[in-house]
């Protein structure tokens, strides 16, 4: 038997399942096989096809409800009772999300105020951004332009929740009209006297956010490491990705925040990163095409 869902999933995605192509299961003697479906929000069961072999119906859909928890959807082969045979099951297990940040999205623990928000006109989504002491306006939210870069794990529901992830190539022009991908000398203004160039003590702890995904926490408590989100940048530590051939490997959920810069050196690009066990913003030089990292856009 095989089953398969995205790995998440927003409230009212459906997909239907065509039972004459679930069928898979066989018995040495010929006899019959029924399938049953188990529905992931109730647990009641739903049967297609009986023990005996009549098919009640060919389809079966699964409506994904308004509730941010982890589901897991099961299917059954089984017998007549008199058979002398185990039944067979299979089931796969997604996680229910909703975009954006603060009350009532996936991405909570955090306060947003709405007025300082803007909408991308290229796809109509909507970024908190944040005003800090330079002068200067910072989204608060990775950026999340579909047209470029891909999204965790490959599934388009979690867009709106972690942002794209880019390879440097793609960030250099991924921010919306009127806004740029920060230069290594912008992101290291939030040292005050942290030079870029160079790794900065101390200021980690100040960028990250004490967010939870879906209720859980997403940077883990270290000694070393106090979360003040001093700047309101809000960072989560969403990881990364290598890229090899088209395939995207993502990595660091929890562990590590990464965002390229505008610059390069030597022939890599410059990228910023955060590692959660230490008060330590990162600078690192990576490929340019085989690393996909977070963006966040500033306004020109």
């Amino acid at each position: 038997l095989t089953l398969s869902m995205p790995a998440y999933v927003t409230p009212g995605y459906s997909k239907t399942f065509m039972i004459d192509t679930l069928m898979t299961a066989s018995r040495s003697d010929g006899g019959t096989v029924g399938y049953v479906f188990t529905d992931p929000d109730t647990g009641e069961p739903d049967t297609l096809v009986t023990a005996d072999g009549v098919i009640r119906n060919h389809y079966y859909t699964v409506t994904i409800p308004s509730k941010l928890s982890s589901q897991t959807l099961k299917l059954t082969a089984i017998v007549p009772a008199d058979a002398p045979y185990y039944t067979s099951s299979v089931s796969c297990t997604y996680t229910i999300v909703l975009p954006g940040m603060g009350k009532g999205t996936s991405l909570t623990n955090v306060d947003v105020n709405k007025r300082m928000s803007f909408m991308d006109l290229r796809d109509g989504r909507t970024y908190y951004y944040t005003l800090t002491e330079s002068g200067d306006l910072w989204m608060r939210q990775n950026l999340a332009w579909a047209d470029a870069g891909k999204p965790y794990q490959l599934c388009p529901a979690m867009t709106g929740v972690f942002g794209q992830y880019y390879t440097w190539e793609e960030a250099q022009t991924a921010c919306p009209p009127g806004w740029h991908l920060p230069t290594d000398a912008e992101w290291a203004s939030f040292a005050g006297t942290g030079a870029p160039g160079a790794n900065i003590d101390g200021l980690a702890g100040k960028l990250m956010g004490d967010l939870y995904f879906n209720g859980t926490k997403m940077w883990e408590y270290w000694r070393e490491v106090t979360i003040t989100d001093e700047f309101d940048l809000s960072v989560i530590p969403a990881g990364y990705a290598s890229v090899a051939d088209g395939d995207y490997n993502f990595a660091g959920l929890y562990t590590y925040a990464a965002f390229w810069t505008a610059d390069e050196s030597d022939g890599l690009g410059v990228c910023r990163y955060i590692y959660h066990n230490k008060d330590i913003f990162y600078r690192g030089l990576l490929p340019k095409n085989d690393f996909a990292a977070s963006v966040r856009c500033v306004l020109d």
